[in-house]
């Protein structure tokens, strides 16, 4: 049986800047919160202290920490969400915040004028840097129906078969089906070979190599949909993630036959999946 990763993190933290992207972040944020009981921290990050408003002036300064405090209150509801703030840099800020056991989620970008916070480069870094698993979520993920499907790219690397078990624990917990993509990169070729009688079965067997990932899906204790596709592994992921709840990938991937895990192709995915990514950093990885 694969190892049982703990998939319950204490804190669920959210880059929050009051911006569009990042209201969604909350709100994914505060529905995963009720799923897994844990506690949500809205951490705002400035680069210098905001002026607080001043009672004796005349025209006191906008009050930038009553606002954004507003706006998670709004957002949260009736969820007893924490609101903090900090002054920094906001990639550094943040995940110096985090720590193995949390889970971080941020939007896709965000508004400079509060505190650059949550702009694409710093996602990026987040994602990057953070110790904990990453999910950066879109605007328009959050107003999708459920699917009841988590989807998740394999190869043959550990980070893939990490983000495999990872993938099995958020399908566990919400309850659905686990699809999970092997990509080869010669559509063409994949399309000679299976006019030439090969079966899916079998070429994924290839793709995965001598017993790197679970021969028996069924081990992973959860409905499987294993499918093998031709093309290029960013585009693939993010057409799969049109009717998927949730992408999971590892956080790098060194396959000879896809590359399908490399930095580039869940910076893709983050980018441009239309649901919300989580990324996987694995055991033991530095930052």
């Amino acid at each position: 049986m694969p190892e049982r990763i703990p998939r319950e993190p204490q804190r669920i933290i959210v880059g929050f800047d009051g911006s569009e992207h990042a209201v969604a972040a909350l709100t994914w944020a505060i529905a995963e919160a009720r799923l897994r009981d844990a506690r949500v921290v809205a951490l705002a990050v400035f680069d210098e202290a905001p002026q607080m408003p001043k009672p004796q002036s005349l025209k006191p300064p906008p009050d930038v920490l009553g606002d954004l405090r507003a706006a998670v209150r709004a957002v949260a509801q009736d969820f007893p969400a924490i609101f903090r703030y900090g002054v920094g840099s906001p990639a550094a800020t943040i995940v110096n915040e985090c720590t193995a056991s949390d889970l971080l989620v941020v939007g896709s970008r965000g508004r400079n004028p509060f505190a650059g916070l949550l702009l694409g480069s710093v996602s990026r870094a987040c994602l990057a840097l953070a110790p904990c698993p990453v999910v950066v979520v879109r605007p328009s993920a959050v107003q999708r129906r459920p699917y009841g499907r988590i989807v998740t790219g394999v190869d043959a690397s550990e980070p893939a078969q990490r983000g495999l078990r990872v993938a099995a624990e958020e399908t566990r917990l919400r309850g659905g089906v686990l699809r999970v993509i092997h990509v080869l990169p010669d559509s063409h070729g994949l399309q000679l070979a299976v006019a030439a009688g090969a079966r899916p079965e079998a070429l994924a067997d290839e793709v995965r190599g001598d017993g790197a990932l679970p021969a028996n899906v069924a081990d992973l204790e959860v409905p499987v949909e294993s499918v093998v596709v031709g093309g290029h592994p960013g585009d693939v992921l993010v057409r799969e993630s049109e009717e998927a709840d949730l992408l999971v990938l590892g956080s790098r991937g060194t396959s000879a036959v896809a590359g399908l895990l490399l930095g580039s192709t869940s910076d893709y995915c983050a980018r441009h999946a239309a649901c919300p990514v989580m990324i996987v950093r694995s055991a033991g990885e530095e930052p």
